[in-house]
């Protein structure tokens, strides 16, 4: 009793993680005084002699607003169905798991689309009769009539930039924390950012340093000057549109009146179209902006189903 905390304290720390969806009073991570090495004490810290101890509150917020339509319809042999969404999230936290305010004076300064936020999703589907031999007889009709076609297609626009930890979009890794605001805890600390000076959708100054494309100009960025926090703005930019085609192409071979067989040769990705899914974030490396991953390739399959 009446003992200061110590570092080795902070370790004993721990919350039970919540994932927020669409509302108010969302958990959020704060950067808190706990005491540490006073050799360690950072003269820039409000603190002296104090380390860090996570906070977390119910001090996040956020906002969800939607226009969604979907329309059916039938005209012959096609069946179609379409559903568009048009929508924008915005909040101050995602997540729980999300890195921990820059700036905890002004939670204001974070508020942005949400890292899961897609403005516009588009979908398609379609289950289609195809006519051909439907009027022939024998080993003919066996074999190539009755078949159906059915395919998904989405297009719908991608989500906010985020590194593999879920931290906001760009981040300073490389050029040290001007600010002090990076706290350590549990691998949710978020550093300084870095300055916006150009137009990051402008052509990229250099040439692609790795084997992905640059998405973006990283000349767009400098390092933050001072002890500023670095003014570019969380989640404000986007991975590239993504339209994606899945078919199938099916059809049932009756056996008896009450059993059949149905065959299926699905493709997804049908047309192999290259979708990039994750880009590098980390201000000062040598790829930053330059495409990193990408959704699956072109994945074929068939199947074989008895009914009975």
């Amino acid at each position: 009793p009446n003992q200061p905390l110590t570092t080795s304290d902070c370790n004993n720390f721990s919350a039970n993680g919540v994932t927020p969806t669409p509302g108010t009073q969302l958990f959020q991570n704060f950067s808190v005084a706990c005491a540490g090495s006073f050799s360690a004490a950072d003269p820039f810290r409000p603190f002296l002699g104090l380390s860090t101890l996570e906070l977390l509150e119910t001090q996040a917020n956020s906002n969800y607003n939607a226009l969604q339509a979907s329309v059916r319809r039938m005209v012959g042999a096609l069946s179609l169905s379409l559903a568009y969404t048009y929508s924008h999230s915005i909040d101050n936290s995602s997540d729980r798991g999300d890195t921990t305010f820059v700036d905890s004076y002004n939670l204001g300064a974070n508020r942005a689309s949400s890292t899961f936020d897609q403005r516009h999703i588009l979908n398609i589907s379609y289950v289609y009769d195809l006519p051909f031999f439907g009027k022939s007889s024998g080993l003919v009709k066996t074999l190539l009539g009755g078949w159906q076609w059915s395919g998904i297609i989405t297009s719908q626009s991608g989500t906010p930039l985020q590194d593999g930890g879920g931290t906001y979009g760009i981040q300073n890794t490389n050029f040290g924390d001007n600010a002090g605001v990076g706290n350590g805890v549990e691998g949710r600390s978020s550093g300084s950012r870095p300055d916006l000076i150009g137009d990051p959708h402008s052509s990229p100054c250099i040439p692609s340093p790795g084997p992905g494309p640059l998405l973006f100009n990283p000349c767009a960025f400098v390092a933050p000057q001072g002890l500023t926090f670095g003014n570019t703005p969380r989640n404000f930019l986007n991975l590239p549109y993504r339209t994606n085609f899945d078919m199938g192409l099916f059809k049932h071979f009756k056996i008896t009146e009450s059993k059949s067989i149905e065959f299926r040769w699905e493709t997804f990705n049908t047309f192999n179209h290259t979708q990039f899914s994750g880009v590098d974030t980390s201000f000062g490396s040598s790829t930053f902006l330059t495409a990193t991953t990408v959704h699956d390739p072109r994945i074929m399959q068939f199947g074989l189903k008895i009914l009975f």
